[in-house]
């Protein structure tokens, strides 16, 4: 299978602070010390003034106006980033280098468990670049830097406070930080409480076909705001979406020792979110009555315009689904210089992470309940030049233990285990500067149910870019990479020891029945990057155009079969 998005273009102009900070920005996800003015591999960075005018409640929506990149979104409280046409597993979404650790990748209508508000800098690298966080981050690596562990020492106590509103949603968002130091201690404190209703919109939810426009024009005043349609079935809404509101909090402390040769440091954060999912988009909606929807939405918006004034939250929230989210995350890293004779820097990385998150029916009830269970250690050695060498090296490991309950538990339960190792290594000969990458992954997965052995996936991806000052403010790049990712925890046991159709369950956010294939093999991706930077006084362009192929791509095709009116893919 073959995916062309041909061209991607950034063309701004502001004042030359500004541009500075965006050319010269020191890449942290990739451990050599270069700017991104410094490197072939395709670099977005959002940071400073620029970070703060795009930031919103989610990543996807943050990065939504970047070249290449788009919002996948389930309603408000969603946002994933799509990253020149890959979503799911084939984008990386990194909390300060380790992985979120969420089930965002599971389904559409699952937030990532990252807050971009409290964000100092957001990298997104594509191409060869991603071998460092994995070969099958095909789309790209997003990585969210908050600076929860302290990499420096502050020389005075610093604070923030910001407070947003919108009035679209009539939301309120309250963001804080502090951070400071007592002699080789440097520690940080951050907040987050955010309070969101129902989306205003100019008219009608869900657009009805014409030949029911002239229906909905005649109740429209009996009903003021909410409708069905002729058969009671779908539920309509005139100036607003329903159950969209939401709320999140999120509390972070962290600390971190620092020594002439660096710094140990640790950091706990919890957050909580809860977030409802647009009407239609789960199908559990026709199980609830109308008549009691109609009965509760008489009492509750009886005299009330719905277009450009607020909605309650709890009381239009019934009849959908909502997502409640609880996640604690733990951090250590440690950061060394001059570690050994041979050795620049050294950066060990080790995050636990606690998710789980419930998925309530309109009535109250919990339909299904997900919970994620974390280990993560990554290692990265920045060896010092060898002659024109310069580069780094290191591993990666995972334990990951998943499990769903309930009615939409459409997935086993299934332990996976994962390690990776990783070299990317530049070489600098006058004008140019050429740059590699090999990487190596080993995954094994393992459900349960009963179900045969586990699967095991070996995979080997390769880099390799050249980067030409042509002349000053010029630079003209190209990269070429092989990437292999091994199939999801979802692609391959999706219903997996469910046996007919009396038992399979039906993927609610696809509104279809998803079996999965316990006999796929590794997806492969060949990709090109061509890219042209100028940089003038004040001013920047940056061109990049890319070509991806794939072979053996993992995707969900209709079998042409339905069970009650449900298609099902496999």
């Amino acid at each position: 299978m073959k995916r062309i998005i041909p061209l991607a273009l950034a063309v701004a102009a502001a004042n030359s602070i500004a541009q500075d900070d965006t050319m010269e920005h020191v890449l942290v996800t990739v451990p050599l010390h270069k700017s991104t003015a410094e490197t072939a591999l395709p670099v977005t960075v959002l940071t400073g003034d620029e970070l703060r005018r795009a930031v919103t409640a989610t990543i996807g929506d943050t990065l939504a106006n970047t070249p290449g990149i788009a919002n996948a979104s389930f309603g408000p409280g969603v946002g994933q980033p799509v990253v020149r046409g890959q979503q799911g597993p084939r984008v990386v979404v990194l909390q300060n280098g380790t992985s979120s650790a969420d089930v965002a990748g599971l389904s559409g209508d699952h937030a990532v468990s990252v807050e971009p508000l409290l964000a100092d800098s957001i990298e997104v690298l594509r191409g060869p670049s991603t071998l460092l966080y994995g070969g099958g981050a095909i789309g790209g690596v997003v990585n969210v830097l908050d600076n929860r562990v302290p990499t420096s020492l502050p020389e005075e106590l610093d604070g923030a406070l910001e407070y947003r509103h919108d009035t679209a949603s009539d939301l309120d968002n309250v963001v804080g930080r502090v951070e400071g130091s007592a002699g080789q201690f440097a520690f940080h404190a951050d907040f987050l409480y955010r309070d969101y209703n129902d989306l205003d919109i100019p008219g009608l939810a869900n657009r009805e076909h014409d030949e029911h426009d002239e229906d909905h024009d005649e109740d429209h005043d009996e009903h003021e705001g909410e409708e069905h349609d002729e058969h009671g079935e779908e539920e309509n809404t005139d100036g607003f979406i329903a159950n969209t509101g939401g709320r999140a909090k999120s509390f972070t402390l962290g600390g971190a020792y620092h020594f002439d040769s660096g710094f140990v440091g640790l950091a706990v954060n919890r957050l909580e979110n809860e977030y409802g999912i647009p009407a239609g988009a789960h199908e559990h909606e026709e199980e609830h009555g109308d008549e009691d929807h109609d009965e509760d939405h008489d009492e509750d918006h009886e005299g009330e315009e719905h277009e450009g004034e607020d909605h309650d939250h709890e009381e239009e929230e019934e009849g959908g689904i909502s997502l409640d989210i609880e996640q604690t995350r733990y951090d250590a890293i440690v950061h060394l210089h001059n570690p050994f004779e041979f050795l620049e820097v050294a950066r060990g990385f080790l995050t636990y992470t606690d998710y789980e998150h419930a998925e309530i029916e309109g009535s109250g009830e919990v339909g299904t309940e997900f919970e994620r269970d974390t280990w993560e250690g990554r290692l990265e050695l920045v060896h010092k030049p060898m002659g024109n060498f310069h580069g780094v090296f290191g591993m990666q490991a995972v334990i990951d233990d998943f499990s769903a309950v309930g009615e939409e538990a459409y997935i086993p339960q299934t332990d996976s285990t994962e390690l990776g190792f990783f070299l990317v290594e530049d070489f600098h000969a006058g004008d140019f500067t050429y740059e590699f990458g090999l990487r190596y992954d080993w995954v094994e997965r393992e459900p349960s149910r009963g179900l045969d052995d586990s699967e095991s996936f070996n995979s080997l991806s390769g880099s390799g870019a050249v980067l030409w000052d042509v002349s000053e403010g010029w630079q003209l790049g190209a990269a070429l990479s092989r990437s292999e990712r091994a199939p999801s925890v979802e692609e391959l046991y999706s219903n997996a020891g469910n046996f007919g159709p009396d038992e399979w369950v039906e993927h609610a956010a696809t509104g279809a029945i998803e079996l999965g294939d316990g006999d796929l093999d590794t997806e492969v991706s060949n990709n090109a990057d061509l890219s042209l930077r100028w940089l003038g006084d004040g001013h920047w362009v940056d061109v990049t155009a890319f070509y991806n192929d794939f072979s053996d791509y993992i995707n969900l095709v209709n079998t042409g079969i339905e069970v009650d009116e449900t298609p099902v893919r496999q």
